[in-house]
Protein backbone atom coordinates (compact mmCIF):
# COMPACT_ATOMS: atom_id res chain seq x y z
CA UNK A 1 0.00 0.00 0.00
CA UNK A 2 3.06 2.53 1.15
CA UNK A 3 4.63 1.65 -2.46
CA UNK A 4 1.16 2.36 -4.23
CA UNK A 5 1.08 5.58 -2.18
CA UNK A 6 4.25 6.95 -3.22
CA UNK A 7 4.10 6.23 -6.64
CA UNK A 8 1.84 7.94 -7.57
CA UNK A 9 2.59 11.15 -6.57
CA UNK A 10 5.94 9.91 -8.16
CA UNK A 11 4.32 9.74 -11.35
CA UNK A 12 2.31 13.26 -11.52
CA UNK A 13 5.76 14.75 -10.85
CA UNK A 14 7.49 12.99 -13.94
CA UNK A 15 4.82 13.66 -15.96
CA UNK A 16 4.86 17.73 -15.21
CA UNK A 17 9.09 17.16 -15.55
CA UNK A 18 8.56 15.86 -18.99
CA UNK A 19 6.11 18.60 -20.01
CA UNK A 20 8.58 21.16 -18.41
CA UNK A 21 11.51 19.93 -20.04
CA UNK A 22 9.18 20.14 -23.67
CA UNK A 23 8.26 23.61 -23.19
CA UNK A 24 12.27 24.29 -22.62
CA UNK A 25 14.10 22.36 -25.33
CA UNK A 26 10.92 24.06 -28.22
CA UNK A 27 12.49 27.09 -26.50
CA UNK A 28 16.03 25.71 -27.72
CA UNK A 29 17.23 27.02 -31.10
CA UNK A 30 19.45 24.13 -32.97
CA UNK A 31 22.88 25.27 -34.75
CA UNK A 32 22.73 26.32 -38.15
CA UNK A 33 24.03 25.08 -40.98
CA UNK A 34 25.97 26.14 -43.83
CA UNK A 35 23.91 27.62 -46.29
CA UNK A 36 20.87 27.50 -44.31
CA UNK A 37 18.85 30.93 -43.79
CA UNK A 38 16.74 30.84 -40.02
CA UNK A 39 14.38 32.87 -39.03
CA UNK A 40 14.83 34.87 -35.46
CA UNK A 41 12.00 34.73 -33.19
CA UNK A 42 10.76 37.39 -31.56
CA UNK A 43 12.85 38.40 -28.27
CA UNK A 44 12.17 41.17 -26.18
CA UNK A 45 15.31 40.78 -23.90
CA UNK A 46 17.62 41.27 -27.12
CA UNK A 47 17.86 44.44 -28.75
CA UNK A 48 17.58 45.07 -32.31
CA UNK A 49 18.66 47.87 -34.96
CA UNK A 50 15.81 49.07 -36.40
CA UNK A 51 16.00 49.60 -40.43
CA UNK A 52 14.30 50.87 -43.13
CA UNK A 53 13.68 48.49 -46.00
CA UNK A 54 14.13 49.12 -49.55
CA UNK A 55 11.58 51.41 -51.76
CA UNK A 56 9.52 48.87 -54.37
CA UNK A 57 10.27 51.56 -57.17
CA UNK A 58 13.90 52.50 -57.90
CA UNK A 59 13.90 56.40 -59.14
CA UNK A 60 16.96 57.19 -59.25
CA UNK A 61 18.70 58.52 -62.21
CA UNK A 62 21.42 55.57 -64.21
CA UNK A 63 25.11 56.62 -63.18
CA UNK A 64 24.32 57.56 -59.59
CA UNK A 65 24.70 56.15 -56.21
CA UNK A 66 22.34 54.89 -54.21
CA UNK A 67 21.87 52.84 -51.24
CA UNK A 68 20.49 49.28 -51.00
CA UNK A 69 19.71 46.76 -48.13
CA UNK A 70 21.22 43.42 -47.97
CA UNK A 71 20.40 40.43 -45.66
CA UNK A 72 23.57 39.45 -43.61
CA UNK A 73 24.04 36.19 -40.66
CA UNK A 74 24.66 38.09 -37.28
CA UNK A 75 25.17 35.84 -34.20
CA UNK A 76 24.26 36.40 -30.90
CA UNK A 77 24.20 34.49 -27.17
CA UNK A 78 20.62 33.85 -25.36
CA UNK A 79 20.68 32.32 -21.95
CA UNK A 80 18.36 29.55 -21.54
CA UNK A 81 16.94 28.77 -17.61
CA UNK A 82 16.19 24.73 -17.63
CA UNK A 83 13.93 23.40 -14.68
CA UNK A 84 15.83 19.91 -12.99
CA UNK A 85 13.84 18.64 -10.54
CA UNK A 86 15.58 16.31 -8.16
CA UNK A 87 14.12 13.80 -5.41
CA UNK A 88 13.94 14.53 -1.57
CA UNK A 89 12.70 12.49 1.06
CA UNK A 90 9.68 13.97 3.04
CA UNK A 91 8.24 12.61 6.46
CA UNK A 92 4.43 13.52 6.41
CA UNK A 93 2.06 13.92 9.21
CA UNK A 94 -1.10 11.27 7.90
CA UNK A 95 -4.80 10.81 9.71
CA UNK A 96 -5.62 6.87 10.42
CA UNK A 97 -9.42 5.95 10.59
CA UNK A 98 -10.49 3.10 12.53
CA UNK A 99 -14.16 1.75 12.78
CA UNK A 100 -15.58 0.67 16.60
CA UNK A 101 -18.80 -0.98 16.67
CA UNK A 102 -21.11 0.11 19.65
CA UNK A 103 -24.79 -1.24 20.73
CA UNK A 104 -27.34 1.20 20.82
CA UNK A 105 -31.15 1.16 21.89
CA UNK A 106 -33.39 2.99 19.26
CA UNK A 107 -37.20 3.62 19.55
CA UNK A 108 -38.81 3.09 16.02
CA UNK A 109 -42.55 3.75 15.10
CA UNK A 110 -44.40 1.10 13.29
CA UNK A 111 -47.66 1.97 11.11
CA UNK A 112 -51.07 0.24 11.48
CA UNK A 113 -53.52 0.46 8.75
CA UNK A 114 -57.02 0.46 9.93
CA UNK A 115 -59.96 0.58 7.44
CA UNK A 116 -63.67 2.77 8.17
CA UNK A 117 -66.69 3.20 6.19
CA UNK A 118 -67.76 7.36 6.10
CA UNK A 119 -70.28 8.83 4.12
CA UNK A 120 -69.27 10.88 1.17
CA UNK A 121 -71.20 13.30 -1.20
CA UNK A 122 -71.23 13.40 -4.54
CA UNK A 123 -72.57 15.21 -8.09
CA UNK A 124 -73.77 13.56 -11.25
CA UNK A 125 -73.94 15.15 -13.95
CA UNK A 126 -76.98 14.77 -16.37
CA UNK A 127 -77.10 15.82 -20.65
CA UNK A 128 -80.86 16.72 -21.40
CA UNK A 129 -81.17 17.55 -25.09
CA UNK A 130 -83.67 20.15 -26.88
CA UNK A 131 -84.50 20.88 -30.59
CA UNK A 132 -85.18 24.12 -32.25
CA UNK A 133 -85.65 25.74 -35.76
CA UNK A 134 -82.96 28.93 -36.62
CA UNK A 135 -83.13 31.28 -39.41
CA UNK A 136 -79.29 31.23 -40.86
CA UNK A 137 -78.39 34.31 -43.85
CA UNK A 138 -75.02 33.18 -45.63
CA UNK A 139 -73.74 35.07 -48.69
CA UNK A 140 -72.67 32.85 -51.25
CA UNK A 141 -69.81 34.43 -53.51
CA UNK A 142 -70.04 32.73 -57.49
CA UNK A 143 -66.00 32.55 -59.60
CA UNK A 144 -66.35 34.39 -62.59
CA UNK A 145 -63.17 34.66 -65.67
CA UNK A 146 -62.52 38.32 -67.61
CA UNK A 147 -60.14 38.72 -69.83
CA UNK A 148 -58.21 41.67 -69.47
CA UNK A 149 -55.53 44.01 -71.51
CA UNK A 150 -52.62 45.11 -69.28
CA UNK A 151 -50.05 47.40 -70.51
CA UNK A 152 -46.30 46.17 -69.00
CA UNK A 153 -43.07 48.74 -69.24
CA UNK A 154 -39.50 46.84 -69.01
CA UNK A 155 -36.04 47.64 -69.23
CA UNK A 156 -33.47 46.80 -72.17
CA UNK A 157 -29.70 47.32 -71.70
CA UNK A 158 -27.13 48.82 -74.37
CA UNK A 159 -23.53 48.85 -74.14
CA UNK A 160 -21.70 52.10 -75.84
CA UNK A 161 -18.20 51.87 -75.72
CA UNK A 162 -16.00 55.81 -75.23
CA UNK A 163 -12.63 56.82 -76.05
CA UNK A 164 -11.06 59.69 -73.73
CA UNK A 165 -7.89 60.27 -72.05
CA UNK A 166 -6.66 60.32 -68.28
CA UNK A 167 -3.72 62.19 -66.95
CA UNK A 168 -1.25 59.57 -64.93
CA UNK A 169 1.13 60.93 -62.55
CA UNK A 170 4.17 59.77 -61.13
CA UNK A 171 6.39 60.85 -58.45
CA UNK A 172 9.82 60.58 -59.06
CA UNK A 173 12.52 60.65 -56.27
CA UNK A 174 16.31 62.32 -56.32
CA UNK A 175 18.81 62.10 -53.45
CA UNK A 176 20.01 65.56 -52.37
CA UNK A 177 23.00 66.22 -49.80
CA UNK A 178 22.95 69.15 -47.42
CA UNK A 179 25.35 69.94 -43.98
CA UNK A 180 23.17 70.70 -40.46
CA UNK A 181 24.30 71.75 -37.47
CA UNK A 182 22.83 69.08 -35.06
CA UNK A 183 22.98 69.72 -31.25
CA UNK A 184 24.72 67.50 -29.22
CA UNK A 185 24.32 66.35 -25.69
CA UNK A 186 27.80 65.78 -23.62
CA UNK A 187 27.52 64.50 -19.66
CA UNK A 188 30.35 64.75 -17.66
CA UNK A 189 30.52 63.05 -13.94
CA UNK A 190 31.35 64.97 -10.75
CA UNK A 191 32.00 63.14 -7.21
CA UNK A 192 30.49 64.71 -4.30
CA UNK A 193 30.81 63.15 -0.85
CA UNK A 194 28.55 63.42 2.26
CA UNK A 195 27.80 61.26 4.97
CA UNK A 196 24.92 58.94 5.83
CA UNK A 197 23.39 56.94 9.21
CA UNK A 198 23.97 53.29 8.51
CA UNK A 199 22.30 51.06 10.60
CA UNK A 200 23.60 47.26 11.03
CA UNK A 201 22.44 43.91 13.10
CA UNK A 202 24.93 42.89 15.27
CA UNK A 203 22.73 40.28 16.72
CA UNK A 204 24.06 36.11 17.91
CA UNK A 205 22.75 32.75 17.44
CA UNK A 206 20.35 31.96 20.50
CA UNK A 207 19.75 27.42 21.01
CA UNK A 208 16.16 27.23 22.30
CA UNK A 209 14.28 24.20 23.22
CA UNK A 210 11.84 22.91 20.93
CA UNK A 211 8.88 19.98 21.57
CA UNK A 212 8.02 17.73 18.64
CA UNK A 213 4.64 15.80 19.11
CA UNK A 214 4.21 12.36 17.88
CA UNK A 215 1.60 9.99 17.43
CA UNK A 216 -0.53 8.25 20.56
CA UNK A 217 1.23 4.46 21.45
CA UNK A 218 -0.30 2.36 23.92
CA UNK A 219 1.66 1.67 26.68
CA UNK A 220 1.88 0.31 30.68
CA UNK A 221 0.59 3.39 33.20
CA UNK A 222 -1.58 4.73 35.79
CA UNK A 223 -5.39 4.96 34.29
CA UNK A 224 -7.13 9.03 35.58
CA UNK A 225 -8.98 6.22 37.79
CA UNK A 226 -6.14 5.52 39.27
CA UNK A 227 -5.36 1.97 38.04
CA UNK A 228 -2.45 0.25 36.35
CA UNK A 229 -2.97 -0.35 32.97
CA UNK A 230 -3.19 -0.17 29.21
CA UNK A 231 -3.17 3.81 28.47
CA UNK A 232 -2.72 5.93 25.15
CA UNK A 233 0.98 7.72 25.80
CA UNK A 234 2.02 10.56 23.48
CA UNK A 235 5.77 9.88 21.44
CA UNK A 236 6.76 13.07 21.39
CA UNK A 237 10.89 13.90 22.05
CA UNK A 238 12.35 17.23 22.59
CA UNK A 239 15.18 19.28 20.36
CA UNK A 240 16.85 22.57 20.44
CA UNK A 241 17.55 24.70 17.16
CA UNK A 242 18.87 27.74 16.89
CA UNK A 243 17.07 31.59 16.51
CA UNK A 244 18.60 34.48 15.65
CA UNK A 245 18.42 37.35 18.36
CA UNK A 246 18.33 40.61 16.47
CA UNK A 247 20.92 44.09 17.79
CA UNK A 248 20.54 46.65 15.69
CA UNK A 249 23.50 49.49 16.04
CA UNK A 250 23.54 53.17 14.51
CA UNK A 251 26.61 54.63 13.40
CA UNK A 252 27.66 57.27 10.61
CA UNK A 253 29.37 56.56 6.92
CA UNK A 254 31.08 58.65 4.05
CA UNK A 255 30.10 58.23 0.98
CA UNK A 256 30.54 59.14 -2.26
CA UNK A 257 28.00 59.75 -5.23
CA UNK A 258 28.34 61.13 -8.50
CA UNK A 259 26.52 63.53 -10.01
CA UNK A 260 25.86 63.99 -13.84
CA UNK A 261 26.33 67.74 -15.61
CA UNK A 262 24.77 67.60 -19.48
CA UNK A 263 26.70 70.17 -21.77
CA UNK A 264 25.31 70.94 -25.38
CA UNK A 265 27.33 71.61 -28.06
CA UNK A 266 26.96 72.06 -32.10
CA UNK A 267 28.55 69.85 -34.21
CA UNK A 268 28.02 69.71 -38.72
CA UNK A 269 26.44 66.77 -39.88
CA UNK A 270 26.15 65.40 -43.55
CA UNK A 271 22.52 64.51 -44.34
CA UNK A 272 20.71 63.24 -47.29
CA UNK A 273 17.19 63.48 -48.21
CA UNK A 274 15.35 62.43 -50.80
CA UNK A 275 13.72 64.91 -53.07
CA UNK A 276 10.24 64.53 -54.32
CA UNK A 277 9.20 65.26 -57.66
CA UNK A 278 5.65 64.50 -59.77
CA UNK A 279 5.68 63.65 -63.59
CA UNK A 280 2.37 64.02 -65.30
CA UNK A 281 1.44 62.12 -68.40
CA UNK A 282 -1.72 61.58 -71.38
CA UNK A 283 -3.16 58.11 -71.78
CA UNK A 284 -5.94 57.42 -74.09
CA UNK A 285 -8.06 55.30 -72.37
CA UNK A 286 -11.45 52.94 -73.42
CA UNK A 287 -14.39 53.23 -71.22
CA UNK A 288 -17.78 51.25 -71.58
CA UNK A 289 -21.04 52.39 -69.97
CA UNK A 290 -24.40 50.66 -70.01
CA UNK A 291 -27.67 52.78 -71.27
CA UNK A 292 -31.07 51.34 -70.05
CA UNK A 293 -33.80 52.31 -72.52
CA UNK A 294 -37.59 51.61 -71.30
CA UNK A 295 -40.29 49.69 -73.74
CA UNK A 296 -44.08 49.58 -73.38
CA UNK A 297 -46.08 46.19 -74.49
CA UNK A 298 -49.69 44.86 -73.70
CA UNK A 299 -50.27 41.30 -72.38
CA UNK A 300 -53.84 40.12 -72.58
CA UNK A 301 -54.43 38.41 -68.83
CA UNK A 302 -57.14 37.00 -66.90
CA UNK A 303 -58.81 37.85 -64.04
CA UNK A 304 -60.77 35.82 -61.74
CA UNK A 305 -64.27 37.61 -60.13
CA UNK A 306 -67.10 37.05 -57.83
CA UNK A 307 -70.29 38.27 -57.81
CA UNK A 308 -71.90 37.64 -54.20
CA UNK A 309 -75.57 37.10 -53.38
CA UNK A 310 -77.44 36.82 -50.01
CA UNK A 311 -79.64 33.47 -49.20
CA UNK A 312 -81.95 32.65 -45.93
CA UNK A 313 -82.52 29.24 -44.56
CA UNK A 314 -84.27 27.69 -41.50
CA UNK A 315 -81.64 25.11 -39.82
CA UNK A 316 -82.66 22.96 -36.94
CA UNK A 317 -80.38 22.88 -33.73
CA UNK A 318 -80.07 20.89 -30.63
CA UNK A 319 -79.48 22.41 -27.44
CA UNK A 320 -77.74 20.21 -24.44
CA UNK A 321 -78.17 20.94 -21.12
CA UNK A 322 -75.96 19.57 -18.10
CA UNK A 323 -78.23 19.27 -14.91
CA UNK A 324 -76.22 18.62 -11.69
CA UNK A 325 -77.68 15.90 -8.81
CA UNK A 326 -76.06 14.91 -5.52
CA UNK A 327 -76.18 11.64 -4.21
CA UNK A 328 -74.52 9.96 -0.80
CA UNK A 329 -72.80 6.99 -0.61
CA UNK A 330 -70.18 4.75 2.07
CA UNK A 331 -66.72 4.65 1.51
CA UNK A 332 -64.15 2.22 2.80
CA UNK A 333 -61.00 4.56 4.23
CA UNK A 334 -57.76 3.45 5.42
CA UNK A 335 -56.70 4.81 8.28
CA UNK A 336 -52.61 4.78 9.71
CA UNK A 337 -51.76 5.41 13.12
CA UNK A 338 -47.72 4.90 14.28
CA UNK A 339 -47.60 2.29 17.36
CA UNK A 340 -43.50 2.98 19.06
CA UNK A 341 -41.35 -0.30 19.88
CA UNK A 342 -37.55 -0.04 20.94
CA UNK A 343 -34.81 -2.00 18.40
CA UNK A 344 -30.84 -2.84 19.98
CA UNK A 345 -28.41 -2.19 16.83
CA UNK A 346 -24.73 -1.83 16.70
CA UNK A 347 -23.70 1.82 14.98
CA UNK A 348 -20.09 2.30 13.55
CA UNK A 349 -18.11 4.84 14.85
CA UNK A 350 -15.17 6.63 13.74
CA UNK A 351 -12.01 7.23 15.70
CA UNK A 352 -9.00 9.01 14.48
CA UNK A 353 -5.05 8.23 15.29
CA UNK A 354 -2.19 10.19 13.51
CA UNK A 355 0.59 8.19 11.91
CA UNK A 356 3.94 9.45 10.16
CA UNK A 357 4.55 8.63 6.62
CA UNK A 358 7.27 9.14 4.58
CA UNK A 359 7.05 10.67 1.06
CA UNK A 360 9.31 11.58 -2.10
CA UNK A 361 8.82 14.85 -3.37
CA UNK A 362 10.56 16.22 -6.62
CA UNK A 363 12.07 19.49 -5.31
CA UNK A 364 12.74 22.48 -8.95
CA UNK A 365 16.08 23.33 -9.33
CA UNK A 366 17.38 25.74 -12.24
CA UNK A 367 20.14 25.91 -14.96
CA UNK A 368 21.19 28.40 -16.88
CA UNK A 369 23.19 28.12 -19.79
CA UNK A 370 24.31 29.84 -23.05
CA UNK A 371 23.03 28.89 -26.76
CA UNK A 372 24.06 30.83 -29.64
CA UNK A 373 21.21 32.03 -32.10
CA UNK A 374 21.83 33.45 -35.86
CA UNK A 375 19.79 35.73 -37.52
CA UNK A 376 19.85 37.88 -40.65
CA UNK A 377 19.36 41.82 -40.44
CA UNK A 378 19.50 43.98 -43.17
CA UNK A 379 22.56 46.14 -43.91
CA UNK A 380 23.12 49.20 -45.93
CA UNK A 381 25.04 49.11 -49.00
CA UNK A 382 26.05 52.19 -51.80
CA UNK A 383 25.07 50.38 -55.47
CA UNK A 384 26.38 52.87 -58.31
Amino acid sequence: MMKRIISLPMLVVLASTVLFSGYTVADDKPAVKAGQTVAKPYDPAVKRVTSCARPLVHCSRPGSPSTAYMLQPVTYMKTVVETVYEPAQVKVPRTVYETVYVNEEVELFRVVCETEMREQQYQVCRTVTETNEREITQTIREPKWVTVDKKFEYQERKLVRETSEREIRRKTYKPVTEEVTRTVCVRKTEPVTEKRTVTEDRGRWVRRPVYHRGPLLPGLGPKPCGQLGLRWTPAGFRSSRLQWCPNPVTREVTCTRYVTRVETKQVPVMVQRMEIGEEVKKVPVETCRWVVETKTRTVPVRQLTYETRTVTRKVPVTISKVVTETRTRQVPVRVTRRVPYTVTRRVARQVSRQIEVTCTKMVPRYVERQVPCTTRELVPVVVE
